[in-house]
């Protein structure tokens, strides 16, 4: 009996005495950082241009054989120097016919005094290049089914047709470059730090289906602010420059169209 009552007692004290233990505590759940806003914490994006319409201008443009000048002054800039245009006294669709203006752009206003030019020094090929990859960066962006153009020459990198470069000097501020390209129909003029790295100021051109020249910088009407212009035989654009110690902006002042 005795060991009957032994084996009876060793099955039902086989488990330990005493309350169940509390199952551990689930593992605090782990969330994602939040996702910081576009352009939050850091630089501003640089800005495009504003527009403020201002008469009296012109542009000298190319249609079918001719030059024309769309503007009421007879003298017009280029990127070395003013030329007092020879009319012929003949109209047409983009404006009065004018005899070769010798690589002159932009129309001045009627009765202003010819402003001294200085011309842009030349660009090395390498800042070329990186003007063209921040030109890129500004376009829209290429079809991915599109494929690229590939060619050695560095202005027309990434698929950007890029018609000029200019280094310009700044009071109290790095020289700064300004690149005029287009891809497409869609032109882009842009003001680049020194060493192409970083975009201070740029502008969208529609319609732009012809390479764009850059007119640097100079004081064509001495107001004390210089304009600048991006210019295709086709197609033209003036700006007012905005300059302060450390910034620059673009006003849009006037645009023609010659097809």
């Amino acid at each position: 009996m005795l060991p009957l009552l032994l084996l009876a007692w060793s099955c039902t004290s086989s488990s330990p005495t005493g309350p169940a233990p509390e199952p551990p505590a689930p593992a605090p759940a782990v969330s994602a950082p939040p996702v910081e806003a576009a352009g939050s914490g850091g630089a501003p994006p640089p800005p495009q241009a504003q527009v403020a319409a201002e008469e009296g201008w012109g542009a000298i443009l190319w249609r079918e054989d001719t030059w024309y000048s769309t503007g009421q002054g007879t003298l017009a800039a280029g990127p070395k120097e003013v030329v007092t245009l020879a009319p012929t006294g003949g109209t047409g669709a983009c404006g009065a016919v004018v005899a070769d203006p010798q690589g002159a752009m932009i129309t001045l206003k009627a009765g202003a005094v010819a402003p001294t030019i200085t011309p842009a020094p030349a660009i090395q090929a390498a800042l070329v290049e990186r003007a063209a990859w921040r030109l890129d960066e500004l376009l829209p962006e290429v079809d991915r089914f599109t494929p690229l153009p590939t060619s050695p020459d560095p202005s027309k990198a990434r698929g950007v047709d890029v018609g000029s470069v200019a280094k310009v000097r700044r009071h109290g501020a790095p020289p700064m470059l300004i690149a005029a390209g287009h891809r497409e129909c869609t032109g882009m003029v842009a003001i680049l730090s020194t060493d192409a790295g970083q975009v201070l100021a740029w502008d969208s051109v529609a319609d732009a289906c012809e390479p764009l020249r850059v007119l640097p910088p100079n004081d064509l009407d001495g107001d004390g602010h210089r304009e600048l212009a991006a210019w295709s035989r086709s197609r033209a654009v003036l700006y007012r420059l905005t300059e302060a110690p450390g910034s620059v902006t673009m006003v849009r002042l006037a645009d023609w169209t010659c097809r």
